[in-house]
């Protein structure tokens, strides 16, 4: 990990070195911030609490969680085609499970008993390193640009929680369901992540630009480290998330 590190801060501060050297009608190197949305979901089952110990997760439904990103980015032009970019992000990710809550009672507006759910709402939060090499297949010469990227998302894990919350109503003994925020254990403080996607935008010089990313990333490595002895059926499980983000360029 200290190795990535390092290799990204020096990666950000040559783009940035080689930025200053340029005249700004033939900029090469351009600085930005990018923000958007994160829809993601974990690869197989796991256990939905950190102190349950469930066997059977059949009766439990999975969701897309999502979530927001947001952060740095450093884009230089090595020819009229490829592109190296560096990224500094906050990302927030996980899933959300939920399962049917049989000791709480719901009646809507019309006197009839509905179903209650137990949502389980997975919070992964990454500060990311995203490493990108991109093809531009409009010359830069053009107003609008449309490149393809690929790339690695070294990530330190700096939040990890589960939020239980429970349907509003009633339970078995009367009283309200209480919500609750648990730590969610046994995650791998380290990922790293496979990156593909496409940008979109303006293109013109002297000016402000703004273009759109659409993101696919995957883990390379487990979300979760559980050995097998402490119940492992979170072994193996990595994480899909698809971003779709705004990003403003200097």
């Amino acid at each position: 990990m200290k190795t990535n590190l390092c290799f990204f801060i020096l990666l950000f501060y040559g783009l940035y070195a080689q930025a200053q050297k340029q005249p700004d009608f033939e900029k090469k190197v351009r600085f930005g911030v990018k923000a958007g949305i994160n829809g993601s979901l974990f690869t197989r089952n796991v256990t939905p609490t950190a102190n349950s110990r469930r066997t059977d997760l059949s009766y439990f439904n999975r969701y897309v969680r999502t979530s927001m990103l947001a952060g740095l980015t450093a884009d230089g032009r090595l020819t009229e085609r490829i592109t190296l970019g560096a990224e500094l992000l906050f990302n927030s990710r996980g899933m959300v499970y939920r399962e049917k809550n049989n000791y709480v009672v719901i009646v809507d507006d019309d006197g009839q008993e509905q179903q209650a759910y137990n949502n389980f709402n997975y919070n992964i939060d990454y500060v990311e390193f995203p490493i990108l090499i991109s093809y531009n297949f409009k010359p830069s010469s053009y107003r609008l640009f449309l490149s393809a990227y690929t790339g690695m998302a070294p990530g330190i894990v700096v939040n990890s929680k589960t939020k239980l919350r429970y349907e509003d109503g009633i339970d078995g003994d009367g009283g309200r369901g209480r919500n609750e925020t648990l730590p969610l254990k046994y995650v791998n403080h380290f990922n790293n992540s496979l990156l593909a996607g496409i940008k979109v935008g303006d293109n013109t010089p002297f000016k402000v630009n703004l273009y759109g990313d659409f993101r696919f990333s995957y883990t390379l490595l487990p979300v979760f480290n559980r050995l097998v002895s402490d119940q492992g059926d979170n072994l193996d499980t990595r994480m899909l998330t698809c971003s779709i983000s705004v990003g403003v360029r200097f």
